[in-house]
């Protein structure tokens, strides 16, 4: 099982996307974007150029820009990692986007997701509730001369721009906003985000930049829809979606995936003619996407936005099918539909794998916007040819093997999040204490060798394919480096929820976790290695940490009985 990587030590391979023919070139009325996200990795300045040039390659023509605490700012001097990029070197990767034809869209939280400022105590007093720091309190005096100053400065760093993203997503405190003594005139909160996303945005509004926002809220409060500038463009995400799964995802109170058997006379009231544009019938499944249909007819620039890297990954792979599946369908609509302004790629950096592990969902959003009409199967059977000169589809049914999670592989069972806060040493003895409680110990067990045999099998079959590739090894060796990683993790987990159900610790158990530990602290150097051309020091040092200190801490202490 011990297999040292270090070929992944100077890992800072390039995918060489295949030139665009004139006939295939990307349709310039549309956006087709790649969102970086730094809320947790810390991008070098040189892989992040190095990328700039494959998404330009493969027909990308748009970046967001989420930089959080990864670039030194002087609005707010607080939010800054050690690792922060200062505004000189971050200038030069933008130069550089510019001079490879990519757009930049700088995009700066105004409401929710707010943990990297509110974490400080200079700005506690502006939280929505005190006792979260995820969001703003919108009514708060403060708030909005602090973002249109935080604003300026970005715009003064990324130059003249066309859009500016103000977030606004996930803002769920505005219940707490609602009943302060702050609301005088007694808003709904429909009302408080609404009126709050227009006044962000005016000032944007009056230097001709279009403002744009995750559009989640505006589909919850969509009662309040039409008291939204029509100026701001919005980008309609939701990864859990894909054509031919027999589900919608509804906002508002009947929230959450359902099926059409499920839709409510209001919902269909209300969304019946997106659900059943061509009219309903018995063997006719609601339209997948008809929130951006919804909101299109409202009279707004709406863009579709999947994603590669989404809640519920492994922190060592993407749940591959269900983002292949997401991005071609979603990306497609985006780029097809007739008032639709494009699509945008989504990766949120906070789960840790890396792009290259993402490659296959970014060469289908490249795909589409130069190969119009094309089907998934094609694309699968161009990728695999492409990228490492197969002919056959074991890579899928690879990847696919290492996709589904088991305790201690995710980042909620990590215990950290987009706070980036110190995770408890005692966290993995507290969870499975919890779990013993709760009477779940068996059923982790299960699942723990269910992910092992999965996770052989898909190691067996990178190992297989690395003998066969012609091109691109280290994409195949960092896929073994993460089934590695997670067989290591499965097992792991299996023994230390074993310890708690069988409290009498034998030799073999003591002995076993010695062996496990030992390969995962192998394993640990590897991942330093692979993520060193990648993140800059301190914040990989702590995703590292993320990853591994929990669940070590609880072998080395079966070790030691």
């Amino acid at each position: 099982m011990r297999v040292r990587f270090g070929v992944l030590a100077v890992l800072s391979f390039l995918l060489i996307a295949p030139p665009c023919s004139v006939a295939e070139s990307t349709r310039s009325d549309r956006m087709v974007g790649f969102h970086i996200d730094m809320n947790m990795a810390q991008y070098r300045a040189d892989y992040l150029k190095r990328w700039l040039t494959e998404l330009a390659g493969r027909g990308f023509n748009t970046i967001i820009w989420e930089l959080e605490d990864g670039v030194e700012w002087q609005t707010v001097p607080e939010a800054r990692q050690p690792d922060a990029l200062t505004k000189a070197q971050f200038r030069d990767v933008l130069d550089h986007a510019r001079e490879l034809g990519l757009e930049n869209i700088p995009l700066l939280q105004t409401l929710g997701h707010a943990e990297y400022v509110l974490v400080h105590e200079r700005y506690a007093h502006l939280k929505a509730n005190p006792e979260d720091i995820r969001q703003y309190d919108p009514l708060h005096p403060e708030v909005l001369p602090l973002l249109k100053a935080w604003i300026e400065e970005y715009l003064d760093l990324f130059g003249e721009v066309r859009y500016f993203h103000i977030g606004a997503d996930e803002a769920r405190q505005l219940e707490f906003v609602a009943q302060s003594d702050r609301n005088v005139e007694g808003l709904s909160v429909s009302q408080i985000f609404m009126r709050h996303v227009n006044a962000v945005s005016q000032p944007l509004l009056n230097r001709g930049i279009t403002p744009i926002i995750w559009a989640d809220m505006v589909l919850h409060h969509h009662e309040a829809i039409d008291e939204l500038s029509r100026d701001i463009m919005l980008f309609d995400w939701m990864y859990d979606i894909w054509r031919g799964n027999g589900k919608v995802y509804l906002w508002g109170e009947n929230r959450g995936l359902r099926t059409k058997a499920e839709l409510t006379p209001g919902n269909l009231e209300l969304f019946g003619k997106y659900f059943f544009p061509e009219g309903d019938g018995p063997d006719i499944q609601p339209e997948t996407f008809y929130s951006a249909d919804f909101m299109a007819d409202k009279g707004f620039a709406v863009v579709t936005c999947p994603a590669s890297s989404s809640y519920g990954d492994n922190v060592f792979t993407p749940r591959h099918e269900r983002h292949l599946r997401n991005t071609w369908d979603s990306t497609e609509k985006g780029l097809t539909g007739s008032r639709l302004r494009g699509a945008v790629l989504t990766s949120w950096s906070v789960h840790l794998h890396p792009w290259e592990l993402q490659h296959a969902h970014i060469a289908a959003t490249g795909y589409l916007s130069t190969h119009h009409g094309s089907t998934m199967d094609e694309f699968r059977s161009w990728y695999v040819n492409d990228t490492f000169g197969l002919a056959d589809a074991r890579f899928w049914e690879a990847a696919e093997l290492l996709s589904e999670p088991c305790l201690f592989t995710y980042t909620s069972s990590l215990g950290y999040g987009k706070a980036c806060l110190p995770v408890p040493k005692d966290h993995v003895a507290v969870t499975i204490q919890k779990i013993k409680d709760e009477g779940r110990l068996d059923a982790e067990i299960v699942k723990a060798r269910q992910r092992i045999n999965d996770y052989n099998r898909g190691l067996t079959l990178f190992r297989a394919l690395s003998k066969e590739v012609s091109r691109n090894q280290e994409l195949i060796t960092t896929w073994e480096l993460a089934a590695s990683m997670l067989i290591n993790r499965a097992r792991a987990t299996e023994l230390v929820l074993l310890s708690m159900q069988n409290d009498d610790k034998d030799a073999t158990n003591t002995e076993t976790a010695a062996d496990i530990l030992a390969e995962m602290r192998t394993l640990r150097d590897d991942y330093q290695a692979l993520y060193t051309p990648m993140i800059r020091p301190a914040r990989r040092a702590q995703m590292i940490g993320y990853m591994f200190d929990g669940i070590e801490t609880e072998l080395a202490r079966l070790a030691d009985q």
